[in-house]
Order: structure tokens, then sequence, then C-alpha cells
């Protein structure tokens, strides 16, 4: 990777050998698994460390995208927040500055929601703007972050049904935001 300057977009800041235990039980892995998934990290943060001279194990965010982001780092990128990266391309806070609400989104609202991800730095950036955060399903741990942070969350699954938020989702999203930002008018 000599002369390449790759930058390894990464939306969560978990370490390399944590992201089993982060992750995986979320994909449906059993305690026993991710067991087995932390141990096979491990020997592969050392094959890293013994021939590539980077140790992965102190990297924060090597554990984003199941320990991708530390083989791609191992390799010789750059780990950086993949929120900030997007938010600059875009011109995030200037188009921030302008507005009046903000709307921000998430398949699966939890409480890893906020740990570096779009809608977590979403919320930390909007300030005191009505931001509404449509997720596909949410977490009763999703929900309490959402509410310590002053977000109006509306969950697809709940309000429509698993069914019909899976098969619709842009169709339902766009209904629940044009209700909410309507539901903001003075007029």
């Amino acid at each position: 990777m000599r002369g390449v300057d790759l930058q390894v977009a990464c939306d969560v800041r978990t370490g390399f050998i944590e992201a089993a235990g982060r992750f995986a039980p979320q994909k449906g892995a059993s305690p026993g698994q991710v067991e087995l998934l932390e141990r096979r990290l491990g020997v592969l943060a050392g094959c890293y460390a013994d021939k590539l001279g980077i140790d992965v194990r102190l990297l924060e965010g090597a554990g984003a995208a199941g320990g991708l982001a530390g083989g791609l780092a191992a390799l010789g990128g750059t780990l950086v927040s993949g929120f900030a990266l997007v938010a600059d391309l875009v011109d995030f806070d200037v188009h921030l500055r302008a507005a009046d609400a903000v709307v921000t989104g998430e398949g699966m609202l939890d409480d890893q929601s906020f740990l570096g991800k779009v809608v977590g730095e979403v919320a930390a950036r909007s300030g005191n703007r009505p931001t509404l955060c449509v997720a596909g399903r949410v977490s009763p741990a999703g929900a309490r972050a959402a509410a310590a942070r002053g977000l109006f969350v509306v969950s697809l699954s709940e309000r429509f049904g698993d069914h019909d938020s899976l098969a619709h989702p842009l169709e339902l999203t766009t209904q629940v935001v044009a209700r909410w930002l309507a539901s903001l008018d003075p007029k």
C-alpha cells in the first residue's frame, strides 16, 4: 500500500478485539461464538503486530466493520471518523447553520448509535434545533439515549409494523418526516 493515501471511514470507536462482543450478538452469534471470534481476533492482531508492525489493539475504531478497519489500518490505512469525513465533503456544518430543523436516520437505533455513528454525531451538532430520528427499529436503550439528547424518535416498525416498514421504508420515512415538519410549522 506504499504511496496510497488510504483513509478508512469508521462509524464506531470500538476496539479491534471488542468488535466480537459488541457486534456479533447483533448478527445472531451465541456467547460461545463470540468467545471464539474474540480469540481469533486476538490471534489476528498478534499476526498484524508481528508481520506488519501495527498493533491494531491500540487503535480506536479498529473494530469497525467487525475488525475490517483494523485490517486496513495494518495495511497502512488511517482510521478517520466516517461522519467527519462525509460532513466535510458535503459542508454539513454550513448547511446545519442554515437549518431550522434536522432529520437523521438509523436502521436500528440503540445505545451504540451514539458512539460515533451518524445519528449520534448529528444529535451532538444539532444544538437546540428540533431533531427527528427516523429508525427502522428502536431498542429501549436507544430510546433512552435519544431522549437524553432531546431527539424525537419514530420507529417505522412500531408505527407501521414490520412488514410495511421493510417493504416501504422510503415512502413511510417521507410520510413521517412530512408530518413531523408540518407539526413544527407555527401557522
